[in-house]
């Protein structure tokens, strides 16, 4: 029978009279954690040193933070806009200014990508796992209290749902009740949120399998949104590579951020423009005209029996996908959900449209056990007939010529974000017969000012190791690497680096004795350029298929060119030099009293001070250098 609470603390403090003063909470990854639940928990520990408080979790949220002051006059109104209500945990503030007390402890398995490089706490705390071994690592460690949010519905009377976030707790429920029955004193415990979408299928249970339960008006809260970030020509390029290589009738999974934005982008666009689609498939380096291209075949027709997604994450590329009817193959005769995942997170949009979801459209998504998704283990046989000629589409930071990809983390040891499902899905690709991981890998960056590659001759720093590797893209076409010589490998590589860099990755080949001294670079893997890319997708028929946020986004009109601007500005004022030329070019410009509604956004329609009027100036100055 459940107990329920309308105060965090007086829950808290039952939790610890049932289970003791040693406490391991198992809180789910992203926007599934009771947030109040384990602030209660963290403040009862911060303040009795007896209290054990062990935190076990992945992807905790926090509003983002401007590194510079433009960033910070551009993200503040952005924060308080989406962020005002959103309650950061108490633990990661406490980790931020590296003040957790010593009887707490917090362990992440999944960081969000970046904003823990500089904090030794953390970086000492990492976890280091596969997602599908979470729930193995969390009863290794003795997982006593599981702190979920929940979402309830009236025409579901009695029962809850896990919602966004299944993952890890299914997985754990059958052994806590086998603690339970072994006479260990175990807790289940959720928090009710009324925006929370309610899911069907697995993600459903009894009310009553909860412990405690946390209902109160206090402690409501908007989910926490991701904008979607712009793409660029480079991401479309990507995208169309990867989107001529899924079949009509296979299984996909993808991933979040601009690159999967594309992916579900160029997929639609092949569905419903397949002339524009394949006009653009034969323009682009390492697109259907390039011999390199012949490695695999060319998948390039429209959806008609629609694909079957089995993926960890539901994400809005995902989800676009189902809307738009490309994703409709059903697992199996016994099984009509076309989605099978394992957690979601997304944008504002995401949330609403899964929460306005017809009944029968929401029993065609089945919020699962990460187990389910990320893994062949459990009904094996009816697993893989299901997952008939998968894609598992991931991204990676660096590839190496000889194949390893590096997702997670620096030479140097500091963790990035962290492995979550990459390898599960990667492994599972190579245990499928007709399965393929698409790595996507930006072949070029730029790093204070100056454009760098991507595509290493080595790194000291593998998340899949090369033994590993089977397909890699690029915005300049697709390496297959499964099985090929070292040489193999490395040509196909070279063929999808930018060509500013070709010439030094052959050499470090060449020293190595992986190629021939006269080897020579692809004839038309040499014109692999960002100038290439731009002179296709700025063709001005192709511009209205290749929007800037092919998802929807957040930003208003205003926001939008100010994210272009500042992008823009950023890289023109990396170094002191460039700063200098890029000051003098904007002061010789002149204040021109153009953009005044983005001027007025950034909060410097009337400056102050020299540095107020320096930043409009330099605003304005990217404003024109960037408008379309």
């Amino acid at each position: 029978m459940s107990r329920t609470f309308q105060s965090a603390g007086a829950l808290a403090d039952a939790l610890i009279e049932t289970v003791g003063r040693n406490i391991v909470l198992g809180l789910p990854i992203g926007i599934g954690k009771a947030v109040h639940i384990a602030d209660a928990l963290f403040d009862r520990a911060a303040a009795d040193s007896s209290i054990s408080l062990t935190i076990f979790t992945g992807l905790t949220l926090e509003p983002p933070q401007g590194r510079s002051a433009l960033e910070r006059r551009f993200l503040g109104p952005l924060v308080n806009r989406l962020y005002a209500d959103w309650p950061t945990p108490a633990y990661a503030k406490a980790l931020q200014q590296h003040q957790l007390p010593p009887n707490v402890q917090v362990r992440e398995f999944y960081l969000r990508p970046g904003a823990y490089l500089g904090n030794p706490l953390v970086q000492r705390s990492y976890t280091s796992i596969n997602y599908s071994q979470v729930a193995a690592e969390l009863l290794n460690l003795g997982v006593n209290v599981i702190a979920q949010l929940v979402a309830s519905r009236p025409e579901s009377p009695g029962r809850f749902s896990l919602s966004a976030n299944p993952e890890i707790t299914l997985d754990l429920l059958p052994r806590l009740d086998e603690a339970r029955r072994d006479g260990r004193a175990v807790a289940i415990a959720a928090q009710l949120n009324r925006q929370l979408p309610y899911m069907t299928g697995d993600a459903e249970l009894p009310a009553n399998r909860f412990d405690f339960v946390l209902d109160a008006v206090d402690c409501q809260f908007p989910l926490f949104t991701l904008p979607n970030r712009p793409v660029a020509p480079a991401d479309y390029a990507t995208a169309m590579h990867v989107a001529s290589l899924v079949p009509d009738g296979g299984t996909l999974q993808v991933g979040i951020g601009s690159l999967s934005d594309a992916v579900a982008h160029c997929l639609m666009l092949r569905h419903e423009s397949p002339a524009v689609f394949n006009q653009v498939l034969d323009l682009l380096p390492g697109g259907a005209r390039s011999p390199r291209r012949a490695a695999l075949p060319i998948e390039s027709g429209r959806f008609e029996q629609g694909l079957f997604a089995s993926t960890e994450l539901l994400s809005d590329a995902l989800f676009a996908l189902f809307e738009a009817g490309l994703v409709k193959r059903p697992a199996d005769e016994r099984d009509a959900a076309v989605i099978h995942a394992g957690f979601f997170i997304g944008s504002t949009q995401l949330y609403r449209s899964l929460a306005a979801l017809s009944e029968a459209d929401r029993q065609r998504i089945n919020m699962t056990r990460i187990s389910h998704v990320n893994t062949l283990f459990g009904d094996e046989q009816r697993k893989r007939r299901q997952r008939r000629q998968a894609r598992f589409v991931n991204e990676t930071m660096i590839a190496t010529l000889l194949g390893t990809a590096v997702s997670d983390a620096l030479e140097g040891g500091r963790i990035v974000s962290g492995v979550g499902g990459q390898f599960d899905f990667v492994s599972m690709a190579h245990s499928l017969a007709d399965a393929q991981s698409i790595l996507m890998v930006r072949a070029r960056r730029l790093h204070d000012g100056v454009a760098r590659s991507n595509i290493r001759w080595s790194y000291a720093h593998a998340t899949v190791p090369r033994h590993h590797r089977d397909v890699f893209v690029s915005e300049y076409g697709i390496a297959a690497t499964r099985g090929a010589t070292d040489r193999g490998v490395i040509d196909a590589m070279i063929g999808i680096a930018d060509s500013a860099f070709q010439p030094q990755l052959i050499s470090h080949a060449k020293r190595a004795g992986k190629l021939r001294a006269d080897y020579q670079v692809a004839e038309d893997a040499c014109g692999n350029t960002p100038d290439a890319l731009r002179s296709i997708f700025n063709r001005r028929e192709l511009q209205p298929y290749f929007p800037a946020y092919p998802l929807g986004t957040e930003l208003t009109a205003t926001e939008q060119e100010l994210v272009a601007a500042l992008e823009w500005l950023e890289t023109q004022t990396a170094g002191p030099w460039a700063t200098v030329r890029t000051l003098a070019a904007a002061l010789m410009d002149g204040d021109r009293g153009q953009h005044n509604d983005a001027i007025a956004r950034m909060g410097l329609e009337q400056p102050s001070s020299l540095s107020e009027r320096t930043l409009r100036r330099l605003v304005g100055f990217a404003l024109e250098r960037t408008r379309t």
